[in-house]
């Protein structure tokens, strides 16, 4: 049974027509038939139920006072110092 294969080569897309055959005991795959470039890749987007939890954890992380913070840079060596 063949199927469309998507191969990236040096970061471009192209497609290729290939059937999976069986070679001394291992599977391998035989191109076909080379289809050329892919198009652009599509874009991947979440369902929307996911960003509405998101947010919904987001904003229960504010109203409680919890909130993600980033330690400064070179922090550590500030308090070597002192």
């Amino acid at each position: 049974m063949a199927f469309i294969r998507t191969k990236r080569v040096k970061g471009i897309l192209y497609r290729y027509r290939v059937e999976s055959t069986r070679v001394g005991g291992k599977v391998q795959q035989r191109v076909l038939e080379y289809l050329g470039r892919a198009s652009a890749k599509p874009a991947k987007s979440k369902p929307k139920a996911k960003k509405a939890a998101k947010a919904a954890r987001k904003g229960a992380r504010k109203a409680a006072g919890r909130t993600k913070t980033k330690a400064r840079k070179g922090s550590r060596n500030r308090k070597k110092r002192e």
